[in-house]
């Protein structure tokens, strides 16, 4: 069977690699034709600058179809009985964690500068380069591909309050559209084309009045009827600005455009329907609602991460955003996110290293100090669904603000 080129970041665990675009000298492999067993093998890959690989589908995996978008629904979301309780993989140590987060922080660090740059030469020269977007596009896939979703998830959330830079805000979004989408099977072209529209869906923004941007960012208070229609104008001024430079799909123009079109009708352009929207742009939505929420952007009051989760599932239920799309983020995340800090009701802190898919407000935690903020010397592993050998019932009573002195000294930290 004949080899096929594929992009890095179409690498996956089970292909075989057949041949490399480097000189042997410079891979970081003995070998340039082996399977990949493991996402650290890829990372290795993007180490050392392979941009495109050539599999063997012959001995290895290929790339695969994704199949109907209801099949995959189905079974995600309708698990047969014996699925219905999935055995919880052992929880990683401090230290694992510790290392996960180290590298999703060094990613974020890159990505930043790349996007950064992005808007950057937006601002300046009002064009947006579609070689330079993808370029960005396919750096945040690989992360999303090699690197574990709860750690990208903290480095993306944490210290979020109160930044409204525009740049931040379309790498969250872009990143956790990617992650979710990747949940879906979506093929190649159209994960990119989500990415691509989620990176650039708030581009117009930076045409809209700088008074209007400034009072959205900086109070709660109403906004005059002109103003906020001028502020409803930038889904449709971002796909005049890619239009104008051309190089960008149509698909990604449509989902730049109903991106806030919510399903009750309570959002715009008026004219678009949301019960007609598409499931990549129902993906967007919420990638971009959460990011809102934990950051502020438009001037609400940042919410905590397990907070916005909450109101990401509250507005699910309301009807303003997909319920099983939201049911199917909040399950990835947790509803205490795997990093997240936690106080106990027993006074005890604990950091979350597992999550239980059947009982999101019970995960696996790692108790790392008792009530008077002492140190265990060896902290406790306890899985708040099933305590029936424990003394007492634990369960989570608040999120610690690791920012925050009243954290106890000492404790391990995932960063």
């Amino acid at each position: 069977m004949p080899t096929k080129r594929v992009p890095l970041y179409e690498l996956q665990v089970g292909m075989y690699v057949a041949k490399l675009d480097l000189p042997w000298f410079r891979s970081p492999f003995l070998r340039h034709a082996f399977l990949i067993e493991d996402t650290s093998q890829i990372a290795r890959l993007v180490r050392a600058g392979v941009k495109t690989v050539e599999i063997d589908p012959g001995k290895g995996a290929d790339v695969q179809d994704p199949g109907s978008t209801t099949d995959v629904m189905r079974r995600t979301t309708q698990p047969s009985p014996a699925a219905q309780a999935p055995p919880v993989r052992p929880p990683k140590s401090l230290a694992q964690l510790n290392e996960e987060y180290a590298q999703a922080q060094l990613a974020k660090k890159q990505l930043d500068q790349a996007v950064h740059s992005l808007f950057s030469t937006f601002s300046k020269g009002g064009t947006v380069d579609a070689r330079h977007t993808t370029e960005a596009v396919q750096e945040i896939t690989i992360v999303t591909r090699t690197l574990a979703s709860s750690a990208i998830f903290m480095a993306l959330s944490q210290n979020r309050a109160g930044d409204a830079t525009l740049s931040q805000h379309a790498l969250t979004a872009c990143t956790l559209s990617l992650v979710l989408g990747q949940t879906f099977q979506f093929n190649p072209l159209e994960l990119q084309e989500l990415a691509t529209a989620a990176l650039l869906h708030d581009i117009g923004l930076l045409q809209i009045s700088p008074h209007i941007l400034q009072h959205v960012h900086s109070t709660s208070s109403p906004l005059t009827q002109g103003d906020r229609q001028q502020l409803h104008t930038h889904p449709r001024l971002s796909i005049l600005t890619l239009e104008r430079q051309r190089g960008f799909e149509t698909g990604v123009l449509h989902l730049i455009g109903d991106h806030h079109a919510y399903l009750d009708g309570s959002g715009y352009p008026q004219e678009t329907r949301g019960e007609f929207t598409s499931q990549r742009t129902r993906i967007l939505m919420i990638s971009d609602k959460y990011d809102e929420l934990v950051s502020g952007f438009g001037g609400a009051s940042p919410l905590a991460p397990h907070q916005a989760l909450q109101r990401l599932y509250q507005e699910a239920q309301e009807g303003t955003l997909d319920r099983e799309i939201a049911s199917r983020f909040i399950k990835i995340v947790g509803i205490y996110p795997v990093h997240s800090y936690v106080r106990l009701n027993t006074k005890e802190a604990a950091v979350v290293t597992n999550l239980n898919p059947t009982a999101l407000h019970h995960p696996v935690v790692t108790i790392t100090h008792d009530s008077q903020g002492m140190g265990y010397p060896t902290p406790l592993v306890v899985d708040l669904a099933h305590q029936e050998d424990q003394p007492q019932e634990r369960t989570i009573e608040s999120v610690l603000n690791t920012t925050k002195a009243s954290f106890p000294p000492g404790a391990a930290r995932a960063a």
